[in-house]
């Protein structure tokens, strides 16, 4: 059986909260895959709806870090207030997701978004090993890493604008620069 393979993108601040120990390929990790703020309109960037009835678990790559997902609702935290914030923790068959849904313009979240129900939409993977636990769910996902793809963004680098890819991250900070990691989910966090 083929491991399942997904990108993440890994922020320099999570990078800095590991204390820069330097990463490479084999590695193992242990991290949550967050996708984010996702709104419920289709027309967004980054989107879901809910629905009662049973979803497929799909989780497809369409772009760099960015997914296509379905499948149950497992864990939800619901902040009410004036505007309802709802934090949810998904199974998508290879992975748990973990996203924070945003209300409708009345300031109320879609009838449906809590646990056992179901989800899909679009979104932004990031991968956070270092979590501040300021989420209330998330579910983590243990990976092994492959490869490191580093868009350099350091204002007068000679290389300013391109893609790096190679098998290690240096023990250093990341500064501006945009860094994927391409990693393939364990036996045992499928």
């Amino acid at each position: 059986m083929t491991l399942p393979e997904i990108e993440f993108e890994f922020s320099g601040s999570q990078y800095e909260l590991m204390g820069f120990p330097g990463l490479q390929q084999g590695e193992s990790l242990s991290l949550v895959l967050d996708g984010g703020i996702l709104l419920p309109d289709s027309g967004a960037e980054r989107w879901y709806t809910v629905q009662a009835e049973p979803l497929e678990k799909r989780f497809v790559r369409i772009g760099p870090a960015t997914y296509a997902f379905a499948g149950r609702i497992v864990e939800a935290e619901i902040e009410y207030g004036h505007d309802q914030l709802a934090y949810l923790s998904i199974d998508c068959g290879p992975i748990h997701l973990r996203v924070t849904c945003a209300p409708n313009d009345d300031g109320q979240l879609p009838y449906g978004t809590w646990e056992t129900r179901f989800i899909s939409g679009l979104a932004y993977l990031q991968g956070i090993v270092e979590d501040s636990y300021e989420n209330p769910v998330g579910r983590t996902t243990n990976v092994i890493v492959w490869h490191f793809q580093r868009l350099i963004l350091t204002p007068g680098d000679a290389v300013f604008g391109e893609w790096h890819e190679s098998s290690e991250l240096p023990p250093h900070p990341l500064g501006v620069d945009r860094v994927f990691v391409t990693a393939r989910v364990h036996r045992e966090g499928i």
